[in-house]
């Protein structure tokens, strides 16, 4: 968490450098009807699912990334679209001899999530090169796992709602600091009773974005 607040810190502390930097930029220009394109480094913080015997993930922080395209309807709103790529997270499966009782790695198990959203953004007017936003959306999340040699494939629906800044650098080219709360429904991998329906965490988000 510290290495995360001391990039957030760095990337603001350039932002208002920037911001002197270029003084001779308009940062008051208006953005009504450009789109903005963001490529960005994402954690989720934890992923954790309570499925039933060998399919349960203890919490683990899953990293990934992605890209943002937002369109600018007015100076103060717009319609976004993301979409999360999050590598694998691999766990073992312990199993234990019957009559030791001692447990051994029975196998590895794996999950891969995408997670596609859409939503709408309100955002302040600029101060200098800082824009604040918060943000609000509907999706769908893909999964991929990886149990006992076999692969299974789920697709639920997910929610997401946060906000940030934009740095601009330019009146075209910024950065993005984002930190945003996601929910995801979980699938049904086994009937057992007990087993989370849904999984929720804090995304922290760094990025560069384009504007056109």
């Amino acid at each position: 968490m510290r290495k995360i607040f001391n990039v957030l810190l760095s990337l603001a502390l350039l932002g208002g450098f920037a911001g002197g930097c270029f003084g001779q930029v308009s940062w008051d220009d208006e953005v009504t009807g450009t789109t903005e394109v963001t490529g960005f480094y994402q954690q989720y913080r934890d992923f954790s699912f309570v499925a039933g015997g060998h399919y349960d993930f203890t919490p683990e922080v899953m990293t990934g990334g992605g890209f943002t395209i937002a369109h600018n309807l007015a100076d103060w709103f717009a319609l976004w679209l993301q979409v999360s790529i999050y590598g694998k997270v691999k766990q073992d499966i312990l199993s234990r001899d019957i009559i030791t009782g001692e447990e051994f790695l029975f196998a590895p198990k794996r999950v891969r999530i995408v997670n596609e959203i859409q939503g709408i953004r309100y955002q302040t007017k600029q101060y200098g090169p800082f824009r604040l936003y918060g943000k609000g959306g509907l999706g769908i999340v893909w999964y991929n796992f990886d149990v006992e040699g076999g692969s299974l494939g789920y697709t639920k629906f997910s929610a997401l709602y946060g906000g940030g800044t934009d740095i601009w650098l330019h009146k075209n080219i910024g950065i993005t600091l984002d930190i945003s709360h996601v929910m995801y429904i979980l699938p049904e991998l086994t009937g057992q009773p007990g087993r989370e329906k849904v999984d929720s965490g804090l995304t922290y988000t760094t990025g560069l974005t384009f504007r056109f």
